[in-house]
Parts: C-alpha cells; sequence; structure tokens
C-alpha cells in the first residue's frame, strides 16, 4: 500500500493546483484523475479572466486559443449592450490548459495516477484509506484528502455531506465548437430569451481560426422532453450559423446554487465545482476553482506542518475562500433567483437601458441595475453585494 500526506481525488483546475500547492511544500500527494486522459472530455466554454491566470498559473500560448476584450449582450429583440472588460479574457485550450496544470503538478513531486477512479474512503483515526479502480494501486493510505471530484461529487457524501443539487440549482448544458465561420474575434457573446435558452442564456466565445465555442445553458426545472438543450442550441445554431461544421460536441451540467455550507471536515476539503463554486448566474468556474485549489492546498500543507488534521483547523481553508470568492458567489445566487424569472420583454427592456452605457463604463453591477431598475428589493440587493 502507497503512503502520501495528501491525497487528492480529481486533476481539474482545482485538484491540480492543490496537488501543485503541496508537493512544492516538499510533501509526499497523489493526484488521482478517474479517466484514461487529463482533460478529457472536455466539459467547459474555456473563457476565464487573465487575473486569475496571472495569480495562479501565468499565461502560456500553448494553451491560449483567443484573447477577447469584453463582452456583447445580446436580447431577445436583436438588440446589444457592449461590456469592454477592465481586464482581458482568454478563451483556452482546456484539455492542454487541465494537462499543463496536472503535468505541472507532477514534474514538482506529486504522483499522478489516471485510470484511478476513488470508489471508497474508509476514515481512520489519523488517516484515510483509499481504494481506487487503478490495477496496482488499488489502496492509498493519506493523512489528509481534497475531494475534487467534480458536480458528480460522489465522495462527499461518503464523508457525511450532502451535494445534491436541486433542479433550479442546476443547469443542463450542449455545447458545439463550429467550425467555417465569421465571427468579431474580440468578444465572447451572451444571448437571453425564453425562446433561446429558458432560465439560462446561449454563449458564443470564439477560438480563433473561424473557430468558436457555442452553446447554452438551460435551468433544471425548465428542461422537458423534446424541449431540452438540443432542440434550442439545433435551433440556435441553424438560425445564426447555417453553414457552420460541427466540430465537436460537449454535453455536462453546471451547478448554479451557492457554495457548500461545509467544504471541510476531519482530515479534508471540497474544492471547485464539487463545493459548488461556479458562479451561479454566469457558470464561470475556472478562476473559483483554482484559488480553491490553492486555498486547500495551502491549510493543507499548514496542517501537515502543525501535525492537526480536525476539522476545526482545516476550517480555515472554508474561511479563507468564503472571504475570496464565496461570499460573493452567495450575492450572485440571491441575484439570479429572480433574474431566471425574467420574460423576454423583461430582457429586452434590461439590454435597452444598458446599450445606453458607456462600454468602457459598463460592469457587471451595472447591466444588474439596468435589469432591476424599477425592483427596489432586488436593487438595494444589488448595491449592497457589489459597493459595500
Amino acid at each position: 500500500m502507497k503512503y502520501v500526506d495528501v491525497l487528492v481525488a480529481g486533476a481539474g483546475p482545482a485538484g491540480s493546483q492543490a496537488a501543485l500547492t503541496v508537493a512544492q511544500a516538499g510533501y509526499s500527494v497523489a493526484l488521482l484523475e478517474k479517466r484514461p486522459e487529463v482533460g478529457q472530455p472536455v466539459r467547459c466554454a474555456e473563457g476565464v479572466s487573465e487575473k486569475w491566470l496571472l495569480k495562479h498559473t501565468g499565461v502560456e500560448k500553448t494553451w491560449i486559443d483567443a484573447e477577447v476584450k469584453g463582452a456583447v449582450l445580446r436580447s431577445p429583440d436583436g438588440n446589444k449592450a457592449v461590456m469592454e472588460y477592465a481586464e482581458k479574457g482568454y478563451i483556452l485550450n482546456r484539455a492542454r490548459f487541465d494537462r499543463y496544470l496536472a503535468w505541472r503538478a507532477a514534474d514538482s513531486g506529486a504522483f499522478l495516477l489516471t485510470c484511478a477512479a476513488v470508489t471508497k474512503i474508509d476514515p481512520c483515526e489519523e488517516f484515510f484509506i483509499v481504494k481506487t479502480q487503478h490495477s496496482t494501486h488499488q489502496e492509498i493510505r493519506a493523512t489528509l484528502l481534497i475531494l475534487a471530484d467534480g458536480i458528480e461529487s460522489r465522495l462527499a457524501p461518503q464523508l457525511g455531506i450532502p451535494t445534491v443539487l436541486k433542479p433550479h440549482d442546476i443547469e443542463f448544458c450542449l455545447q458545439y465548437t463550429l467550425g467555417g465561420i465569421a465571427y468579431d474575434e474580440g468578444y465572447v457573446e451572451m444571448i437571453g430569451g425564453n425562446e433561446i435558452a429558458p432560465g439560462g442564456y446561449a454563449w458564443i466565445f470564439p477560438k480563433g481560426e473561424k473557430k468558436a465555442n457555442v452553446g447554452l445553458g438551460l435551468l433544471g426545472g425548465r428542461s422537458l422532453p423534446g424541449l431540452n438543450a438540443q432542440f434550442f442550441l439545433d435551433r440556435f445554431v441553424a438560425r445564426r450559423f447555417p453553414d457552420a461544421s460541427i466540430i465537436r460536441t460537449v454535453a455536462g451540467a453546471v451547478s448554479a446554487s451557492e457554495p457548500l455550507n461545509k467544504m471541510c471536515g476531519e482530515g479534508f476539503m471540497i474544492v471547485g465545482d464539487a463545493a459548488r463554486l461556479a458562479n451561479p448566474l454566469t457558470g464561470a468556474g475556472i478562476g473559483n476553482a483554482l484559488e480553491s485549489g490553492t486555498l486547500a492546498g495551502q491549510t493543507a500543507v499548514r496542517a501537515l506542518a502543525a501535525g492537526k488534521r480536525n476539522k476545526e483547523f482545516l476550517e480555515d481553508y472554508q474561511h479563507d475562500l468564503m472571504k475570496s470568492v464565496g461570499h460573493v458567489s452567495k450575492k450572485f445566487y440571491r441575484i439570479k433567483e429572480p433574474f431566471v424569472k425574467f420574460s423576454d420583454t423583461d430582457i429586452n427592456r434590461m439590454i435597452q437601458v444598458a446599450s445606453q452605457i458607456d462600454p468602457s463604463r459598463m460592469t457587471v453591477a451595472g447591466l444588474l441595475e439596468a435589469a432591476f431598475k424599477e425592483n427596489k428589493a432586488v436593487l438595494s440587493l444589488i448595491r449592497k453585494a457589489f459597493f459595500s
């Protein structure tokens, strides 16, 4: 049986970042990925703000497909508002990005295994026995666990943390990578409307060389037999890009919930999508995943140095994470609830108001203020969320 200080389950951005942080501090860490190849299949629109990359990974041209300077926000009636980003964004080659992060962790000393799905966690007094599907390393003993097993999150429930999402807290998403299209490469586009993506939105994320990720998400409670994500996406693509080729199809779910109330326990922490850290309004999750992985790794290092693994010590992770991104996510969730009930008329009005704002001065807060201009209760919440 292999013995490690920390076992990380899941080699996505959060898991690889956590493993890197632990390995760089000189502790032994196993990074387990259930799939045969890190980064595959891709289940992501692949957009991320530069600030998160500068903070955690740097920027490598080998996994950047496109640079974007803003967003076009389009209403059902075809009007648009433009938002210029204060800091540039990138459209990643997500498969290469994930592999880069995992290989970087391995180069720093992490023990990386693929085809190593964790099947069972047996808690002991001072460690865990982790059982896997790997052909050789079927059991691994670890002092600490970091759970980065994604939105499915089947491991946290084994340790007493419920992770089941309610229908109104999940978006069912489908995305095509299209080729042979003409599109303004400098902007992402987001299109709202109940005839386009009920309870969600459609997106166009340029990837350069006449390619783009084109997809949409439907709120769980709004997806019906025959009126599912494929129906709406096929109709959208047929209207917007009738001559495009479909290079790749990606399907998956994104949490639109608040972060977990409990992200740690005796000897373990939960990171990334498993901790429900995707932005509940936009679905963006790469930046929050990197942040959570780094913070969990740092907490693990401090715990090992102090010889501690109790819940009270590990709660520093949750405290730091909530301060960094969690409280903002909770505020977005409270705004999401009335937002997803918008009629097409409401969305048209929002974009009409927002279109009058100078693109260089447009912010998410400004957009939401335009959306809820006549709803004093929600407007008050927005101002508290972004200006207090």
